[in-house]
């Protein structure tokens, strides 16, 4: 049996080719090929990696027919051919298990619904479905008649809202559900939150500061000299609740000064004054700063606790339910699979272990820790077996989808754990030799080494050293968006990729980037430009009056909806006294004829006007609202109500697809395994690698709404997932570019 291996693949250097050739030793060693499983991250890499297979198991058929193949070939049975497995991979592609990671975990929830506790035909929803369900669970806990259970709740949301005045319930709470109930779901024990004991071993003093705490550390220092200054500094932190905003004075002073807490006296310069104050005073500033620091904690805490209470209660209903029905997101499959208990899952990996033999995990640095999990068991199966083998390949220089939870830890883990023969392709078969050059003078050497430890990158070379290629760079006008545009115009202009016939691709870091370039290039004459990111269907206020309609054929006493229909055209061409008769009117249109055949009526209606609101764009547009209302019709549920299209609209989003010819201009992650002859790549964002990073700090087992760093730093016990979390960032930022310029072969 081959060994098991994991191969560290650098951008262009051929790691779908060690694939196909590590899957075809595998058949050539007796192993049937549906006995492999191979996975990897999109749909159209697990196509690549078939299509490589086959084509190399192909072209080493042909020449044995030509009687041109290797030696070993001519000694290997005739059933173990390269004629013979060809044939066999044909016949048996229908049980093929090259695909992607999602559709694998996918296959064995649908195998085993009943032992993973799902009742009902089993359904993936997608973004306005999965957000419909989370409204409709909301809303039941709301409308619950148990007068305990709601002033819980409304208690529980107050909490986690920190007490503040929510003008907008709904929006509030529907946002707080979208943003929280993922991370509650990735850490369920309730001692995650807000409990110190997981992070500082125990409640500690500054856990526990309240109001009181710091009305007396500010009476203490009221006295201190300069009085005036001392004493605003006193009300400061006597009057602080958990606001940084605004700070001034002495306390902006010491809130800056790096080392406050050390040594034996407190110094710093204010006003062109040098102070130092020294033992009981020291101790007081001190005393004070962490009352104010520990204030931060407490409400933290109590934050963690109460998004808890309020997540866990609204995770029962949903699992029951939604999730228990069948109705699931993608992010539930792998977590299903490693909840099971002990027992049920010994049993189900027995049962899918027996028919597997060989593993083949490509772009392994992007697996999350929820699918891993899931797969761990039946993973260390093969890693430990003399009858199977595990090949692994990755790079941890391409890790870009921290955001979606993909954690190049696992990867980095697995590389030192010994149980691997390991290895590395550096030589690019992608990029010519300036190209190259270019990438190892940033990644690998130099600064940026010297100003990240952690980032590592070996010498790439090129396996294409005739090839003709430049590296250029052109200084922007200035910092923002707009000043990039002259250069990528002059760039594209002077290039002319179209022309002489070669792919192009413009690369950003983020759709409303790409678009403003797309609209300014083709402004000023390039046509050639197409932008590949996501555009809403709804996209123009043209079509605004037709989502009216629908909205008030069920509800006539919406009068802002009502009064915003009649400025718009459709307005004319419907007849109805007030908004109760236009109601009836649509409501009886909309159910006897559907929303396609009326919209295509009032259309027909409606004067054209090239030049005006009309457009050929909103022509399009419209077109799209077209099938996207078919598209809603045919899917409706018991329980859907016409007033749900305009959300169902709203979340609908197309891409348009560059044909051949075409400067594509995409976002960097879209890039990725793709490769262009001529790249532009616009370095705009100036902070893309120190940006401050946002969002909750998390720990093994525990997490805790974001103190900022001043109070991390000051608290201690949260420095480790400070880092952890800025390194990670950082990394990521650094993978993005060095994924976009790895994109380029010319």
């Amino acid at each position: 049996m081959e060994l098991n291996k994991l191969i560290e693949a650098s951008a262009g250097t051929g790691k779908t080719q060690a694939l196909a050739e590590r899957l075809i030793a595998l058949l050539k060693e007796g192993i049937e090929p549906q006995e492999i499983v191979a996975l990897t991250f999109s749909r159209a890499a697990a196509g690549e990696i078939f299509e490589r297979f086959v084509t190399l198991l192909a072209k080493q058929a042909e020449e044995v027919v030509a009687g041109t193949g290797s030696e070993e070939g001519s000694r290997l049975p005739c059933h173990l051919s390269p004629i013979s497995l060809l044939r066999k991979v044909i016949a048996t592609q229908h049980l093929s298990q090259i695909g992607t990671l999602d559709s694998f975990l996918m296959k064995i929830v649908r195998a085993f619904p009943l032992e993973l506790g799902l009742n009902g035909e089993l359904e993936m929803l997608d973004d306005f479905e999965a957000k419909s369900e989370r409204a409709k669970i909301s809303f039941s806990i709301l409308r619950r008649t148990d007068a305990k259970i709601k002033k819980n709740f409304v208690a529980a949301f107050a909490l986690a809202m920190n007490h503040e005045d929510v003008r907008s319930f709904v929006e509030s709470y529907r946002n707080f559900i979208g943003d929280w109930h993922e991370k509650v779901a990735a850490l369920p024990a309730e001692s995650a939150w807000g409990d110190p004991t997981p992070i500082w071993g125990g409640p500690k003093a500054f856990t526990g500061i309240t109001e009181k705490e710091l009305a007396a550390s500010a009476d203490a220092i009221a006295g201190f000299e300069p009085a005036k200054q001392w004493t605003e500094f006193a009300e400061w932190v006597r009057n602080f609740r958990g606001s940084f905003s605004g700070v001034k004075g002495i306390a902006k002073k010491l809130l800056e000064l790096d080392g406050v807490f050390e040594g034996a006296t407190v110094e710093f310069a204010f006003n062109r004054k040098q102070y130092a104050y020294g033992g009981d005073e020291a101790a007081e500033i001190r005393t004070a700063l962490m009352c104010v620091f520990g204030y931060v904690v407490r409400m933290k805490l109590e934050l963690a606790k109460g998004v808890y209470t309020l997540i866990s209660a609204f995770e029962k209903e949903y699992d029951a339910k939604v999730r228990r029905k069948g109705r699931l997101v993608f992010a539930d499959i792998p977590r299903l699979i490693a909840e099971l208990d002990e027992s049920d899952r010994l049993a189900l990996e027995y049962r899918m272990d027996a028919r597997i033999r060989a593993w083949a995990l490509d772009e392994f640095q992007d697996t999350s820790r929820e699918q891993w999990k899931a797969l761990w068991n039946l993973i260390d199966e093969a890693k430990q077996s003399d009858e199977k083998s595990l090949f692994v390949v990755g790079d941890t220089k391409q890790a870009i989808y921290g955001w979606r939870n993909g954690d190049v830890s696992i990867f980095e883990k697995e590389h030192d754990s010994g149980a691997y023969e390991l290895g590395e392709l550096v030589k690019t078969y992608r990029s010519g030799s300036a190209i190259v050059e270019a990438v190892n003078k940033v990644f690998a050497g130099g600064r940026l080494c010297a100003d990240y430890p952690a980032w590592k990158c070996p010498e790439h070379v090129s396996a294409k050293p005739e090839m003709t290629s430049f590296v250029q760079t052109v200084e922007a006008g200035g910092p923002y968006m707009d000043d990039f545009v002259e250069p990528v115009y002059n760039a594209l202009k002077a290039a002319d990729p179209v022309r002489r016939g070669k792919t192009a691709a413009v690369l950003v870091r983020n759709n409303t980037f790409g678009q403003l370039l797309c609209d300014e290039l083709k402004r000023r004459g390039i046509k050639d430009v197409v932008w590949e990111g996501e555009k809403k269907v709804l996209g123009t206020v043209a079509l605004a009056g037709f989502i009216d309609l629908v909205q008030l054929a069920e509800h006539p006493g919406d009068m802002l909806t009502y009064r915003h229909f009649l400025k718009t055209p459709l307005a004319e061409l419907v007849e109805a006294k007030d908004a109760g008769e236009l109601s009836r009117k649509m409501a009886e249109a909309f159910t006897a004829r559907g929303l396609v055949r009326v919209f295509r009526e009032l259309r027909a209606k409606l004067p054209p006007d090239p030049e005006g609101a009309w457009s050929r764009y909103t022509e399009e547009r419209y077109t799209d609202m077209l099938k996207v209302a078919a598209e809603f019709e045919i899917g409706m549920k018991a329980g859907t109500r016409l007033s749900d299209f305009r959300g169902y609209l709203e979340s609908r989003t197309k891409r348009e697809l560059a044909e051949e010819g075409k400067i594509r201009i995409m976002t960097i992650h879209r890039s990725k395994g793709l490769g262009f002859d001529y790249v532009v790549l616009p370095l705009y964002e100036h902070d893309a690698l120190t940006k401050e990073q946002r969002g909750p700090l998390v720990g093994d087992d525990w997490i805790l709404p974001d103190p900022g760093a001043k109070v991390a730093k000051a608290v201690g016990g949260l420095e480790q997932a400070y880092t952890l979390r800025k390194d990670r960032a950082e990394q990521e930022a650094l993978c993005t570019y060095y994924v976009a310029m790895t994109r380029a072969k010319r």
